[in-house]
């Protein structure tokens, strides 16, 4: 008798316990869904204020937010492969007969390969913004008159050394 009445109070706890979990998750929930509906509707009202902008505007924006995050592309490029060039020195003097070698190169190897993929996706985004910035260059300079010959220079400098690059 005695264990029935531990069982029945078990189960009584169990069922308390996961009706208390229930609820934490159901708010935690209901939270959630109700920021992702703020966020949906914020981005509705952006969409209908980018819609009243003339298109002049999101050019001359995409021209110059454009050529900032490729700057910023080619800096974070430059200072991977600086990054990468010494770990591959730090690699090639690490000494083969130590009993430790393998687990050095190891622990070197995986963020290297790291920084390497995470340079090829930055270099996907060059090869897409590059063709952007310059329908955008092209198009500031017929449509608005802006003098926009050096720096479509400079990105097809940069195109030329991406496809180089994709070459070799």
């Amino acid at each position: 008798m005695q264990s029935g009445g531990i069982t029945f109070a078990m189960i009584w706890f169990g069922a308390g316990a996961g009706t208390m979990v229930l609820l934490y998750y159901a708010a935690r929930l209901s939270r959630a869904w109700g920021t992702s509906g703020r966020v949906a509707a914020s981005r509705s009202a952006v969409r209908a204020k980018l819609a009243s902008v003339p298109l002049d505007t999101h050019i001359a924006t995409e021209w110059t937010d454009g050529r900032r995050r490729l700057d910023a592309l080619l800096a974070l490029i430059e200072a991977l492969a600086a990054s990468l060039e010494r770990e591959v020195a730090e690699l090639n003097r690490l000494d083969t007969s130590d009993p430790f070698y393998e687990r050095a190169a190891r622990n070197m190897v995986s963020p290297a390969l790291r920084r390497f993929t995470f340079d090829q996706h930055l270099r996907g985004e060059c090869r897409v913004l590059v063709p952007l910035l310059e329908f955008c260059g092209r198009d500031l300079a017929e449509s608005q008159g802006m003098n926009t010959t050096e720096q479509l220079a400079a990105l097809a400098e940069i195109k030329a050394a991406i496809q180089s690059v994709d070459r070799g």
